[in-house]
């Protein structure tokens, strides 16, 4: 299995709206593929943003479809809730979910469904 190096929140503001909402946390692997988390409907909006545009300028914030949308680094964060030798995608879903449920909601479903 190739080695989680970093773990984002993906966050957007919807059109119309003034407060960017967690919607999707994505895994970035070694060899330089992601994994991304969300509810279904994002799923693809997330992939495709991804696809199009730089790490560093999602990082920074960008306009993608009319949604103002940004990444945040929480792999710090994600180190405090669980070591990095436990690091599987399935681990570091349910951790993430678990300090926050309310807030992580998005994540919800892969829960449910064990990962």
């Amino acid at each position: 299995m190739t080695a989680i190096v970093r773990v984002y929140e993906a966050c957007v503001e919807p059109p119309g709206d003034v407060m960017f909402m967690p919607s999707a946390l994505l895994l970035v692997l070694a060899n330089g593929q992601s994994q991304i988390y969300s509810e279904g409907s994002m799923h693809n909006f997330w992939r495709s943003a991804c696809a199009r545009h730089a790490w560093r300028d999602l990082e920074a914030g960008k306009v993608v479809d009319g949604h103002h949308i940004r990444l945040t680094d929480v792999t710090d964060e994600v180190e405090q809730l669980l070591p990095r030798d436990a690091w599987t995608s399935r681990n570091i879903v349910r951790a993430w979910y678990e300090c926050n449920p309310r807030q992580h909601f998005y994540l919800r479903r892969h829960i449910q469904r064990g990962g």
